[in-house]
């Protein structure tokens, strides 16, 4: 199968969704704009409609994928080719989360220079945006996590064979074991659910342990920084950093309780067949995110253009 690619960051750097955002806002009634810069703008405004519409296509598709896995498990037949799959999509969401983390850090490190590229609401936005998806994937990684195989309590043995010993008058019967297939299964789809879902709690764990580290940092910079102003950014970084704190926590009581969310068990064809299903829609995704890192290409080479354009239409204003 296809890596299921999970890292969509099209809608963070369309965090300007107003094509006018380096620029002060005026109303045309104000200013009015030469034909040239409004035809520009009305390009620019079409491409960021496609780039939002395609975000839209694709996290559409990210959630169907998440609710074929979340609805079914393994059967005898399919041994842990549906666990497989849910592995690979939870690791791949989870790698998804840590890329969103690193924007999100860079547009942090923005917000705290005199300078920074761009103003500081926009910035402020992209953080907000980042945040949420961070929170959808993890989410969709506790979706899937509360939909694997339980321990369940299985019949070890089967008795498949019985014979009779005759001792003179005496009669003896012997029955001879075997492992069922069925205590087989549930031990190897239990490991390796088990396997996954602590790799999911440590990941949430570990997160927590971050942020508290943090705002430790934090409250040391404020007892050291002599601008009030800073001082009073650390203070709302720690409320922020509590607020996630206490999300987590909560995503890791749900990720480490015992569930009973129904799913269907699926043979090996049915099993190959959504495995299949899977690949088309992340080869749909695939796609899409081409197509989306195009225009996102292209609409930030009309927009430092349209910069330029008005600049110029500024200066003859002069």
């Amino acid at each position: 199968m296809k890596k299921i690619s999970l890292l969509i960051l099209s809608i963070i750097f369309v965090g300007i969704v107003s094509i006018n955002s380096f620029a002060e806002e005026k109303s045309d009634v104000e200013v009015k704009k030469p034909k040239l810069i409004v035809q520009k703008e009305a390009k620019i405004q079409k491409m960021t409609d496609r780039i939002l519409e395609l975000d839209s296509i694709i996290e559409k598709e990210v959630d169907q994928i998440i609710q074929y896995l979340s609805s079914v498990k393994d059967s005898p037949g399919s041994h842990t080719k549906v666990a497989v799959i849910k592995e690979k999509t939870i690791l791949d969401l989870a790698d998804s989360v840590n890329i969103y983390k690193r924007e999100r850090d860079k547009r942090l490190n923005e917000l705290n220079k005199r300078h920074p590229n761009l103003s500081r609401d926009i910035l402020q936005k992209q953080v907000a945006i980042t945040d949420e998806r961070i929170d959808k994937r993890i989410e969709q990684i506790i979706h899937i996590t509360s939909s694997l195989t339980q321990n369940q309590n299985v019949k070890k043995y089967d008795v498949y064979q019985t014979r009779n010993h005759r001792y003179g008058r005496r009669e003896k019967s012997k029955s001879t074991k075997k492992v069922s297939k069925e205590y087989k299964q549930n031990r190897s789809v239990t490991a390796k659910s088990n396997a996954l879902k602590d790799k999911v709690v440590t990941g949430l764990e570990d997160e927590i342990k971050t942020l508290e580290a943090k705002n430790v940092s934090l409250k040391t910079q404020i007892q050291t920084e002599l601008s009030n102003e800073r001082k009073e950014k650390y203070k709302k970084d720690i409320e922020a950093n509590n607020i996630t704190i206490e999300k987590r926590k909560e995503q890791l009581q749900e990720a480490g309780t015992e569930t009973a969310v129904s799913t269907t068990p699926l043979e090996y064809k049915d099993a190959k067949d959504l495995e299949e299903k899977i690949a088309d829609l992340v080869s749909d995704i695939q796609d899409q995110e081409a197509e989306m890192k195009k225009i996102i290409y292209e609409r930030n080479m009309a927009l430092k253009k349209l910069g330029a354009y008005e600049k110029a239409a500024s200066r003859q204003k002069k």
